[in-house]
């Protein structure tokens, strides 16, 4: 909020809302979830919320399926079985919206050093994961090489992870 001031839209599931920010430069577009980390933690038990900014101005249809599918990946976290944390990857075989080649996300610590890893709450920090679209190769890489190895690649090839592709 102390960049881009309030958000522009909120849509509320349940118990959980998503925040969408249209950046006020207009290059992208970024949400987050607010209240996950009422219902989700860490296997270090540290709760978390989601955040993902796609750079590229969404109208509100696009806004509206990429809140809905940040409150699916939502969803999933919140299931006692998942284990979602940094250097997570998680396969969403539907696809990413607006990422026509991204069949994975990758949750990430933060890429910046503008952006906070965790959030300050009375109770306790709170981790901001971070989700990067993947396409197939840059999950290999990933997979077989780490997560060094598939920074220099994107770097390497002007990728920006979070630029639809």
């Amino acid at each position: 909020m102390e960049v881009w001031g309030h958000p522009n839209r909120m849509a509320a599931l349940g118990s959980l809302h998503v925040a969408v920010w249209e950046d006020p430069g207009g290059l992208a577009t970024a949400f987050n979830t607010l209240g996950l980390s009422d219902q989700a933690q860490t296997p270090d038990g540290t709760p978390f919320e989601l955040h993902w900014m796609i750079k590229r101005p969404l109208p509100p249809a696009g806004q509206t399926e990429a809140a809905a599918f940040l409150a699916q990946l939502a969803t999933a976290a919140s299931q006692p079985q998942t284990a979602f944390d940094w250097q997570t990857r998680v396969e969403v075989p539907t696809g990413v919206p607006g990422f026509t080649h991204c069949r994975e996300v990758w949750l990430h610590p933060a890429l910046t050093d503008d952006d906070p890893d965790t959030l300050d709450d009375p109770q306790g920090p709170v981790k901001v994961l971070y989700v990067i679209p993947l396409t197939e190769y840059e999950s290999f890489i990933l997979r077989r090489e780490g997560a060094s190895a598939l920074r220099e690649y994107a770097s390497a090839n002007g990728i920006d992870l979070l630029e639809p592709r």
